[in-house]
């Protein structure tokens, strides 16, 4: 339990320190406002469209980065699968190493690649066994 909670508040420090750094640039272009509107006004039309298109690339750069890097996928050692931290669904370990993200089919006691067919168990989910009085032999025999 303790080792939950660590990791808990490690990551919670990840995300404000991330948004820290994310509102730096907002923060440090509000606190120099005055100094980048008087270069702003002496600037040309053609120089700030060429700033803006600077930015929106670099916007699109780090978008383009976060997708490829695909960082909303985290790894599930007892099961083996990838799990989407947005939806949870999960996907199949084999098939992502060879670079192909693919959905599990859920089954009773885990899931199922509908690609590769490796089945991959649930731990947490109880393994059920058929009961004998329930199935047709048994049935048959009385």
């Amino acid at each position: 339990m303790h080792l939950d909670t660590d990791k808990l508040i490690s990551k919670w420090w990840l995300r404000i320190l991330a948004t820290l750094l994310g509102l730096s640039l907002p923060g440090a272009a509000l606190l120099l406002r005055r100094t980048l509107e008087s270069h702003l006004a002496s600037a040309e039309p053609a120089q700030l469209t060429q700033w803006l298109i600077f930015l929106l690339a670099v916007v699109g750069l780090l978008l383009a980065r976060l997708v490829l890097q695909r960082p909303w996928l985290k790894w599930d050692e007892p099961t083996g699968t990838w799990i989407n931290r947005f939806n949870g669904l999960r996907y199949c370990g084999t098939c992502r190493a060879n670079k192909l993200i693919i959905p599990l089919k859920n089954e009773v006691t885990g899931w199922r690649c509908v690609v590769c067919d490796k089945f991959r168990t649930d731990p947490a989910r109880k393994h059920l066994a058929p009961k004998l009085s329930d199935s047709p032999r048994f049935r048959e025999r009385i």
